[in-house]
Parts: structure tokens; sequence; C-alpha cells
């Protein structure tokens, strides 16, 4: 059983894709083992609901993990191999410079994600804005609070740069559709310390866009990579309707 909090929206009425992945991915690997040279990745097929409870289906015989409302399926979990790109690293000054320019504060389509966004109070407030001379690169710092240690949070901090790299995201909103994970340090994320958190753009094609995004420790160790598919929505798709 798994219940998504409030706290942590990416759009107003459902759960934010990364921290939604990572805590299903969390739960496929406690059934299933950590594999040398995999790592977890997971589709989101609906947006996943807030403060009701889910449940988790391993289909037979397979190395899989469902989250299900009701009969509905709201994201799928497994293992793949762990190849990748990193996104090379800016200093935790430069991050802090290019959070400045971050698009979102001057024009967001969820401005309360946990992660992004700058209206959540108790967010991850992570602001990613463009790193100068490295085209579609945006760097941000994250300063992990108490209650923000988890793997999980590791996953959220990961999802929204990627979003942000793709560019005009108050233009055209888009919502994550598939996201892995590899974990590359298992040192366990120290809250009060500064690390730095950064997205690139690989191409997009259609409705979907393709993006990496990398975290890096205090002492620019990297600690996690991530790999997206974004896919383009009209806002109004996630919502929740007007009810008299």
């Amino acid at each position: 059983m798994l219940t998504i909090s409030r706290r942590f929206n990416g759009p107003p009425q459902s759960g934010n894709g990364g921290y939604v992945s990572g805590m299903l991915a969390q739960l496929l690997l406690a059934e299933v083992g950590d594999t040398p040279g995999a790592k977890a990745e997971v589709m989101l097929l609906k947006p996943p609901p807030l403060e009701k409870p889910l449940t988790t289906r391993q289909p037979a015989e397979s190395e899989l993990l469902r989250l299900l409302d009701g009969s509905t399926m709201i994201a799928e979990a497994e293992l793949v191999e762990a190849a990748g790109e990193l996104v090379e690293p800016v200093s935790y000054d430069e991050a802090v410079s290019a959070a400045k320019g971050f698009a979102g504060l001057g024009g967001h389509p969820f401005p309360t994600c946990f992660v992004c966004g700058p209206d959540h109070p108790t967010g991850l407030h992570v602001f990613p804005g463009p790193v100068p001379g490295r085209k579609g690169v945006v760097a941000a710092p994250w300063t992990p609070a108490e209650d923000a240690v988890g793997p999980e949070f590791v996953w959220a901090a990961l999802d929204c740069p990627g979003g942000w790299s793709a560019g005009d995201l108050a233009g055209r909103p888009i919502v994550l559709g598939r996201m892995s994970v590899e974990m590359l340090d298992e040192t366990p994320i120290a809250a009060g310390e500064r690390y730095v958190v950064l997205g690139r753009h690989l191409r997009t094609e259609g409705r979907k866009t393709f993006t990496v995004s990398a975290l890096y420790g205090p002492s620019g160790e990297p600690v996690a990579s991530a790999e997206a598919v974004w896919i383009a929505i009209d806002p109004a798709t996630v919502k929740p309707a007007v009810t008299e």
C-alpha cells in the first residue's frame, strides 16, 4: 500500500513524477533486490492521485512492480541496464548563479510543484537556470532538509531539472512519462550539505522530450544520474474538475 501525501504534488492534484517514481523504485528494489549493472526505471501511465491508498502488484514470474488505483494502473517499475551519460558538473557557486535565471520564477505551469515550485511552502526549492556557454544545460543548488534525505528525494531532485532544460515550460508544459535513476554513490544524502543538480536537454521528437540529469555532492562527487522522457500536455488535463 502506498499513499502519496498532498505535500508531494507536481501538478496541483497529482503526485510529483520524480518523487512517486522514486517511491515505487524503492519498493521494487525491496522485492527483487539490487542487481549489479542494473537500475530502476519507472513508467508513469496516469497522474498519481494524492491522499488515496494505492496498491502494488508484482505479476507472476516477473521483475515488474505495478502501482494501481483500484484496477487502473498508475505506474510500472522494472530493472533496466545501468548505462547512461553523466552531465558534466558545475561548481556550487555557478549553480547558485544559474538559479537566478530560473524561468519558473516568472512563469510556471505548476507553481506549487514540490520540487521546483516557488509557491510550495515546504518544497525542495530546486530552481534550475541556464548555465552560460552550455546550450540546453541548467543547474541549481540544493540543500536537503532533515526530512528530505531518502532515495525518493534524490529521484525528485533529478526530476524537474531535466524538464526545465527543455526550454519554455510555461508555454509548452510537459510531464514526466518515464524515468530511470542510477545511484553512483551509496553514501546517504546529508541534510544541510550543499549539492548541485543539473539537467540537459537531449532532443525533442513530437510530443516527447528526452533529457538527462545528474546530482553532485558537497565535495563534487557524482551521487546519481537520471534519464527521462517527458510528454507535452494540455495543462487542463492535469487540473481538477470544477465542481459546484
